[in-house]
């Protein structure tokens, strides 16, 4: 019994480290899409709110989509790791406690 739990306290730990890895990778990413709407995003709605009128429509790349998909993901991906991470931890806290009341 004691091999298994240690086991699955490896994969786990394993499973959340890559998951970590991942939310650094996505925290850079987010600062750098951050700093690509913050030179580049104009809004319509703004525009049109301040009675800005343009001679042309806006180009595309000034609504940042891709940017702000990418802020978007990073920021779902992070919810379902720190609520994953959260029902791992009172796992382990758990296995400790019972552990302790076996021993």
């Amino acid at each position: 019994r004691a091999i298994r739990s240690m086991k699955i306290l490896k994969a786990a730990t394993i499973i959340t480290l890559l998951f970590c890895g991942l939310i650094l990778i996505l925290t850079v990413l987010d600062f750098a899409a951050l700093g690509d709407i913050k030179q580049d995003y104009v809004s319509e709605y703004i525009l049109n709110d301040l009675k800005i009128s343009l001679s042309e429509d806006l180009p595309n790349w000034t609504s940042t989509q891709g940017e702000w998909y990418m802020v978007s993901l990073s920021l779902y991906l992070r919810f379902i790791f720190l609520i994953l991470n959260m029902g791992l931890l009172a796992f382990f806290y758990r296995k400790l406690a019972s552990n302790r009341r076996n021993a």
